[in-house]
């Protein structure tokens, strides 16, 4: 196992203890369901393969579906979200970005390419997660608004998590 695929290891297991014990205990209503370990999926380097995203993503929210007792939910929307990833990821980067690899992040990106590429995935995830736990299309503006504002939530904390794991590279 190479330094960089134990870095990534290092970092699940970080974003698992993190959601787990922190973030899943947020209750400050019921339309805030903040969720910040799609960020390991964010940040995968642009290079690695389509399929190894999608299995990363169906693996990590398996694994959450397991923990949480939320019978597929998690891992359908993470898929979702891996898939858009793998989808949407070349028109936030150049070529420059391709050849040297980069984990897509605040200081890779620029923070504003960065936040609204995030908020596209976190929006997706949130909104399938919320429609396939509730399944019912009578309530889809509060589901949609449950969305928009846990995505926002989220968003912050992936933002805050983003610039505590990657340094700001000296020129």
């Amino acid at each position: 196992m190479n330094i960089s695929a134990f870095k990534q290891f290092l970092i699940f297991l970080g974003l698992l203890v993190f959601e787990i014990f922190i973030v899943s205990r947020i209750q400050i209503s019921y339309l805030i369901s903040p969720s910040v370990y799609l960020f390991f999926i964010l940040q995968l380097r642009v290079r690695t393969s389509g399929y190894w995203v999608l299995l990363f993503g169906f693996l990590s929210g398996l694994l959450f579906d397991l923990i949480f007792h939320t019978g597929g939910v998690h891992a359908a929307s993470t898929t979702l979200a891996a898939f858009l990833r793998v989808l949407i990821l070349p028109v936030f980067l150049s070529t420059e970005d391709y050849d040297n690899n980069i984990h897509p992040g605040i200081y890779t990106m620029g923070p504003g390419r960065f936040l609204l590429f995030s908020f596209i995935l976190l929006y997706a995830h949130h909104l399938s997660w919320f429609m396939l736990e509730i399944f019912k299309f009578d309530r889809i503006w509060i589901t949609l608004l449950k969305a928009v504002i846990s995505s926002m939530l989220s968003l912050a904390l992936i933002y805050i998590i983003g610039l505590l794991f990657y340094k700001k590279k000296r020129i």
